[in-house]
């Protein structure tokens, strides 16, 4: 066709680079979109494992360690059934005060020193990271002062240059980099192949572009997998600490009851029933704390691990069954449970009283129309009353239990009763 051909093909060509330019365009705007959220579901998740390990872990090894004696058991109400739960409890809290350790470096030097990459890389491989040793082979638990520091934050990549000097293979592919400079070079092609309207030519970037659409949005899927898996152990980390904290308070409190001087350890045996137990409940939380916080969520190429979904699971049904179990303890061991269930029944004590005043206010203001309606209400009112003057030593997970079926029978109660009158 030679000379003919930009004229008989014109339309064609259009058509091939068009659509080629529309789908690149948005599959790249995906793909950045999703970069960014990744990278942030990531950040977060980074901050909130220092803060974790640097806090609520650190301040637990520090003082179950001041006590002796204990026999520190994989297992004390239930069945633990984690990916590596295998591990020695001694080697746990080894890792527990060396990543603790760690992550304090990195809190006293500011999370913001150590840069976005070195964030994505505690997040994604926070476990074998914190527990990893500097250049010169030496633990960074073992340093200390400033060398401790730098080690430190030269172990995470360090300032503008983390995300390139991570050491991870999969560091560069969480946020997709090295992958996608060849993609991202097809839309300089696309824009000069637009002047040539050679169709051969048309014709191969259109297919090339398809490739790299194609490439990016599994790229941007991975992404999005990525992200919610973040957000999961963001999420979890953050509740559970909260639950994990009054242990902490209590064990700090018991350490300070049985004081011992020239920094000798507490004698477990010497503690009370309650004590005693307190600190084997601490432990279990411990562990739940210490598998989630030391997972890796992405495998070596940069695809979620199928342990971190696993990981996360078990370490919901773990908890939901430590809730279980120390919901039925009785005697001096309920006494250790109101640690967990404390918050539980105060919280259900204010719906109570907001359900309360609720009632009470709609009896008040339908009494001048339904006198019968409104007594229904003060009734309603009056069964959902959450404390019980009677049983002052019942437990918290009771409490939580009878407030929670006396706000169901208030609000019964008054709707059956506007139904027969």
């Amino acid at each position: 066709m030679g000379l003919l051909e930009p004229i008989t093909h014109k339309e064609e060509i259009e058509g091939l680079i068009n659509e080629a330019q529309s789908k690149y365009d948005a599959a790249q705007k995906n793909f950045e979109e999703q970069k960014e959220k990744t990278t942030k579901s990531l950040e977060i998740l980074g901050k909130t494992k220092i803060d974790a390990w640097a806090k609520g872990m650190d301040s637990f090894v520090e003082c179950f360690s001041s006590f002796n004696n204990i026999e520190v058991v994989q297992t004390i109400d239930t069945n633990m059934s984690f990916i590596g739960s295998d591990e020695e409890p001694q080697q746990m809290m080894v890792n527990m005060q060396q990543a603790s350790l760690t992550a304090n470096e990195v809190a006293k030097a500011g999370v913001a020193a150590i840069g976005t990459g070195a964030l994505v890389g505690i997040a994604s491989y926070g476990g074998a990271m914190m527990f990893g040793t500097a250049s010169t082979g030496t633990a960074i638990a073992a340093l200390s002062g400033a060398a401790k520091t730098n080690a430190t934050l030269a172990f995470f990549g360090g300032g503008s240059k983390a995300v390139g000097g991570l050491g991870i293979a999969g560091g560069k592919l969480v946020l997709a980099g090295i992958v996608a400079v060849p993609i991202l070079a097809v839309g300089a092609v696309i824009t000069s192949v637009k002047s040539k309207e050679r169709l051969a030519e048309a014709k191969k970037v259109h297919a090339e572009a398809m490739d790299a659409v194609s490439k990016m949005d599994i790229m941007t899927t991975g992404m999005n997998g990525i992200e919610k898996m973040s957000n999961n152990y963001s999420s979890f980390i953050k509740k559970f600490g909260k639950k994990f904290k009054p242990f902490i308070k209590e064990m700090e409190r018991i350490r300070a009851e049985h004081p011992n001087g020239d920094g000798e350890m507490i004698d477990f045996n010497e503690l009370s029933v309650v004590e005693q137990k307190t600190l084997h409940l601490s432990w279990l939380m411990a562990q739940i704390y210490y598998h989630v916080l030391s997972t890796p969520i992405l495998t070596a190429d940069g695809k979620v691990s199928t342990d971190a979904e696993k990981v996360i699971s078990v370490a919901e049904n773990e908890f939901k069954q430590f809730k279980k179990d120390t919901f039925k303890m009785t005697g001096d061991d309920a006494k250790a449970a109101n640690i967990l269930w404390a918050s539980s029944a105060r919280s259900m004590m204010i719906v109570n009283f907001i359900a309360m005043a609720i009632m009470i206010f709609a009896g008040v203001s339908l009494f001048a129309t339904n006198v019968l309606g409104g007594l229904a209400l003060f009734v309603g009112a009056v069964i959902a009353f959450p404390i019980f003057f009677k049983f002052k030593a019942t437990s918290a997970s009771k409490l939580w239990l009878w407030r929670i079926v006396r706000l169901i029978c208030a609000v019964v109660f008054s709707i059956l009763m506007f139904i027969v009158l």
